[in-house]
């Protein structure tokens, strides 16, 4: 047995796994799964269980410490289950970019198919063995196999030029442990045993990896995953004398030469089968694992998966442009103009529609355009339905069709023509957007005659761009509901409160009624007195009103319009204020009616609002006394339109600069405590319901004045 060092935590600590090569086929498989919505966990362990980098990397991340409460875990796929899709498409991306940057030249390349097959050879025969023998961690039987000469990789990655030359020399295992020493300090096993034993896996696969080079007879009493390895590295170099590998097979295990055959080969049957399943075409009769033409089989196919693997990296730099481009804070309109944006950016597709899918109506309709100024794109609507057009086909197959795919172009239907001529293109290209299981809409873009062809090249960007599309919209949907939701919640809680209010508010009212009443029995011989009692209970009455809608706010309807003297309503609100607020503060009233205005069918109510908190305005301008001027107008003609004026105003000190400019906005009140600073407000909203407007002119000194205009023929509320 050879004597061996053990290399310190500290050197283990310097080696970085993410820099490992990896097979290129496996690399883009792992990617082209991880970019796809419906992967599950149990394809991806498929993939990266017969790569010895990618499961180093994978299995390294597991056992880092924020993922520390999971190390006592050794089932493989819940391992990946734990880091989630989105840190194994991290590793896949990462190992890709330094794949791409490796520098291996076509030895490099080489070296590297070898270690694959011999790793891959060295899992399939310690799981078959395990089987054999009774072991019942069969998976951790392969996963020790598979990652049994990650040393080799290390050393590989650390000397590409000295390692090669070595491996190619050394003729014995004696001859590639003293150069490994030579070189590094330190033979690949010891590397392979140190990365293991950092990572804190526990159980004898550290040993196993140790001892991998050693002769059967020193390693006959240890424990039976050292033994597997052992033997199954010995089977996945395919050199020695097979009588001799034989004996070490018999006293080990006790094997025969048929049944290690038999193992050997069904070993060799599920290398090709894994290469298949990459892309990569072996001779069935080669020797795989050991014949040089399957590692040029294999280096030829690096190369091409090398290409694409550069594309890879391009497309995913793109989209994570377009992500970022799209995360806009739940802004539909925003991510809908950013997803246009960059379908011209990424593809040339500069005439675009973006439709959303209304589920409930069944129906696809034009949300975004990037097209600007055309009413006829929001005029577009198109039910859901096979054979009806090529945008509702894409939603319904879930995947992109172009009208260049239809020979005869008049077969078309009539609305997919109709988008064509719109989008001034030859033809449409119509893409899906799908966010797992639901359907969000189709993006279609006019094409001309030679784009269809570039767009096939780019068929996995275009497919991985519309899923992150329909993720972004998707998102804002969400917002959107949860915010629609929390609003109504607020409506009930704040109605609920406005119930409570006005139910007190209401027995004040009842009482002041009923004194009203009182009085008016009392003092029923003085005909004026009961004219005022009776416009008072009216008022109180009108109040009432007012706050039963308050409370009935989200459904109540407004009071229908009626035939209203707007002279009258003046006089009738004049004789209150005149013995209430008008006699307490000094203020005389001047009218100058227009007594040939007819009647307008409008809200009494509301103009009995409007009129209530303008007169109270102008009085409480003038605490010292002063004249409020009232005064209406018909027949007033504005653009060829007819109109009543009526205007409020007092000679008051006028109002300052800031005030004015924000007049009819919900302001802090300047008249102190009681005052909401909501009253013109409410008349600007008021005004505008009876589809009237209304403005104001104040100078200093000299007074305010409120002009307003309401159709002669008032508008119905």
């Amino acid at each position: 047995m050879l004597a061996m060092n053990t290399p310190s935590k500290k050197n283990a600590a310097c080696i970085n796994v993410g820099k490992l090569p990896s097979a290129p086929q496996a690399l883009l498989k792992l990617i082209e799964a991880c970019h796809r919505p419906d992967v599950g966990f149990e394809e991806l362990a498929g993939i990266i269980k017969k790569d010895v980098a990618l499961c180093s990397k994978v299995v390294a991340v597991a056992n880092s410490p924020v993922y520390a409460q999971w190390r006592d875990t050794t089932d493989f796929n819940r391992l990946l289950v734990v880091l989630g899709l989105k840190t194994i498409r991290t590793i896949a991306v990462t190992s890709a970019v330094h794949q791409f940057f490796s520098g291996f030249d076509g030895e490099g390349d080489r070296l590297v198919a070898r270690f694959w097959q011999t790793s891959l050879t060295c899992a399939y025969s310690a799981k078959s063995l395990a089987r054999l023998t009774g072991y019942e961690p069969e998976d951790e039987a392969y996963l020790t196999g598979l990652l049994h000469n990650i040393g080799q990789l290390v050393l590989l990655r650390e000397s590409p030029d000295g390692y090669s030359q070595l491996l190619l020399s050394a003729k014995t295992t004696e001859e590639l442990n003293a150069g490994e020493r030579e070189l590094f300090g330190a033979t690949a096993p010891e590397v392979g045993a140190m990365l293991i034993d950092d990572w804190g896996l526990g159980s004898f696969l550290s040993d196993a990896i140790l001892y991998q080079r050693e002769v059967a007879e020193s390693i006959l009493d240890t424990p039976r995953l050292t033994r597997l390895i052992n033997l199954g590295h010995k089977l996945s170099q395919g050199s020695g004398d097979p009588i001799q590998l034989s004996q070490q097979a018999d006293l080990l295990f006790g094997l025969t030469q048929p049944l290690l055959e038999d193992l050997l080969e069904d070993a060799d049957r599920q290398v090709c089968e894994a290469a298949e399943a990459m892309g990569i075409k072996f001779d069935p009769g080669a020797d795989a694992g050991r014949d040089s033409s399957v590692e040029t089989v294999f280096q030829a196919e690096s190369e091409r998966a090398k290409l694409e693997l550069a594309r890879q990296v391009r497309t995913i730099a793109l989209l994570d442009g377009a992500r970022q481009n799209m995360e806009d804070d739940g802004d539909l309109d925003a991510v809908l103009r950013a997803i246009l944006v960059d379908l011209n950016i990424l593809f040339g597709l500069s005439r675009s529609l973006c439709f959303l899918y209304d589920t409930e109506a069944g129906r696809l309709s034009v949300a975004a355009a990037s097209l600007p100024g055309d009413e006829k794109q929001e005029q577009i609507s198109i039910p859901v339905k096979a054979g009806r057009s090529l945008v509702a086909e894409a939603i319904l197959q879930r995947s992109p069709f172009s009208s260049f795919d239809i020979s005869n172009t008049a077969s078309l239907s009539v609305i997919d023509q109709q988008i064509i001529r719109l989008l001034g293109a030859e033809g449409l290209l119509c893409i899906p957007l799908i966010a797992g299981r639901q359907d969000i809409g189709v993006l279609v873009a006019g094409l001309d005659c030679g784009q269809p062809p570039e767009l096939l090249q780019q068929g996995g960007l275009v497919t991985c761009f519309a899923t992150e599309a329909a993720q972004a919209i998707s998102r804002c949907h969400r917002l959107a509901a949860v915010q629609q939701q929390f609003l109504e919640s607020a409506q009930e809680r704040q109605q609920e409160r406005i119930g409570k209010l006005v139910h007190e508010a209401n027995n004040p009212l009842g009482i002041i009624k009923n004194y009203l009443e009182i009085l008016a029995a009392e003092l029923k011989g003085d005909r004026v007195t009961q004219l005022r009692f009776s416009i008072l209970k009216e008022e109180i009455e009108r109040v009432a009103g007012i706050l039963l809608r308050l409370r009935d706010l989200p459904t109540a309807e407004e009071e229908p319009a009626g035939e209203l003297d707007l002279n009258g309503l003046i006089r009738d609100l004049l004789s209150i204020f005149r013995v209430s607020l008008f006699s307490a503060c000094a203020i005389q009233d001047e009218l100058n009616l227009d007594e040939s205005m007819p009647l307008l069918s409008t809200n009494r109510n509301s103009l009995k609002q409007i009129l209530t908190n303008l007169i109270k305005n102008a009085a409480e301008a003038m605490p010292e006394g002063g004249s409020v001027f009232i005064g209406t107008r018909g027949q007033v003609n504005v653009n060829g339109e007819l109109f009543v004026e009526l205007t409020v105003a007092d000679n008051g000190p006028g109002m300052p600069d800031h005030v004015i400019k924000d007049l009819f906005k919900p302001v802090a009140s300047t008249k102190g405590r009681g005052h909401s600073g909501l009253g013109l407000t409410i008349v600007k909203q008021l005004v505008t319901d009876l589809g009237g407007t209304i403005s104001c002119s104040s100078s200093r000194n000299k007074g305010t004045e409120f002009r307003i205009l309401l159709p002669q023929t008032a508008k119905k509320s």
